[in-house]
């Protein structure tokens, strides 16, 4: 009993020692600034199971390109979990360090918001890293 409080307490420490340095990290490494989003390139697979009463159920499966799925709008107003898949956005930014204007990439997965929701146009915030303007993370 004893060294189960003992491993809850250390794993305890531990996570929030992670949660630290990533605070520390994003605070000294990065400089925050705004996104507009000019490409958003999502690949989909969508699992469709219907049920017809009692009877046995069908699947289909659709991937590829999530617009150019008949089942896509369907599927992003539930965000249920038959969805998986990655949206590569293209952003472009003027780094705070210098003044620069530069174009980078981010990836989202079906677990964030942003994979439904950007569009081209779209403005975000971003962390521009400071020894390397063309790196840069999710704010």
């Amino acid at each position: 009993m004893i060294y189960r409080l003992y491993g809850m307490a250390a794993s305890f420490v531990f996570i929030c020692g992670l949660a630290a340095y990533s605070a520390i990290d994003r605070t000294t490494n990065y400089k925050p600034a705004k996104a507009s989003v000019f490409l958003v390139d999502r690949k989909c697979d969508i699992v469709e199971t219907t049920r017809s009463g009692e009877g046995p159920s069908s699947t289909r499966i659709y991937n590829g390109d999530c617009k150019s799925i008949e089942a896509w709008d369907k599927a992003k107003a539930r965000r249920d979990k038959g969805i998986s898949g990655e949206a590569i956005v293209q952003v472009s930014y003027t780094a705070p360090q210098d003044g620069s204007y530069h174009t980078s990439s981010l990836k989202f997965s079906t677990r964030d918001d942003e994979f439904y929701d950007l569009h081209a146009g779209s403005e975000i915030n971003i962390l521009v890293s400071n020894s390397d303007h063309d790196k840069i993370r999710k704010s």
